[in-house]
């Protein structure tokens, strides 16, 4: 019987009863492990298991041999970026997940990342986009990479190019200007990501903080039972009324 292949999670921790420790084992138990051990792998490891020793030399080591590894990016967790980096550098799949209140940082927005919660029907979406990704990356693991192994490749064809059988191969040439054409596209996603994810939430971001306020000029405006609910699809119709009269008189976001 061949071996089945290896998972490991990078996520927030947190310490024992806490919240984060909490979301943690939630996501590890209901939604990574189902989903990665039906489609072949084992249990999948994390860095607090009991049999981990030296854990930074055990981290390093799996974000290079283990054949999968998922990335909970919740909360921000600067232990969990750290970490995906180095995965990033070892040109390895990695599945990225988040808390379906939160988005990716920038500098990931070209990587798509499930949003997860722990509703039953976003657990069960959550378990299917998983296997449908690892079955994805099974069939063609040269489909997933991200933008530090793009750079990776494309200095070693550059280093390659300046010697004579690089100059001399068409082959490499073209795959040259395509990974130059990459990079082109790459700044424009970043330039998208930013007018299309992040500029919309540095307005609500400012919109929510003057809602919330006591004293804000749009919390007067309404009751404090239309203003509890804010993400409540209900009432989005209101949000995006009052958004608009709010940005009228203070403007857009610098």
């Amino acid at each position: 019987m061949a071996n089945k292949k290896t998972c490991y999670i990078i996520s927030q921790i947190g310490k024992p009863d806490s919240k984060e420790r909490e979301w943690a084992n939630f996501v590890r138990e209901h939604i990574i492990t189902p989903a990665v051990t039906d489609c072949g792998y084992e249990v999948p490891a994390r860095a607090d298991d009991p049999q981990k020793d030296l854990i930074m030399t055990d981290i390093i080591e799996q974000m290079f041999l283990s054949d999968l590894v998922v990335a909970d990016l919740t909360d921000n967790n600067p232990n969990v970026y750290y970490e995906l980096g180095i995965r990033h550098c070892a040109q390895k799949p990695a599945i990225h997940l988040i808390r379906n209140t939160e988005s990716p940082p920038f500098d990931l927005g070209g990587n798509k990342a499930m949003f997860i919660s722990t509703e039953h029907v976003d657990v069960i979406k959550a378990i299917k986009d998983i296997q449908e990704r690892i079955k994805a990356i099974e069939k063609n693991p040269k489909q997933f990479f991200s933008q530090v192994q793009m750079y990776i490749q494309h200095k070693n064809l550059e280093v390659f190019k300046q010697t004579q059988a690089g100059k001399d191969d068409l082959l490499v040439n073209g795959m040259y200007q395509l990974t130059e054409s990459f990079q082109t596209l790459s700044e424009m996603q970043k330039q998208i990501y930013y007018e299309v994810v992040e500029k919309p939430q540095q307005r609500r971001s400012t919109f929510l903080s003057d809602w919330h306020s006591p004293t804000g000029s749009i919390a007067q405006q309404y009751t404090p039972a239309q203003t509890v609910s804010v993400h409540d699809s209900n009432v989005q119709e209101l949000v995006n009324k009052a958004m608009e009269e709010f940005f009228k008189h203070k403007g857009e976001p610098k």
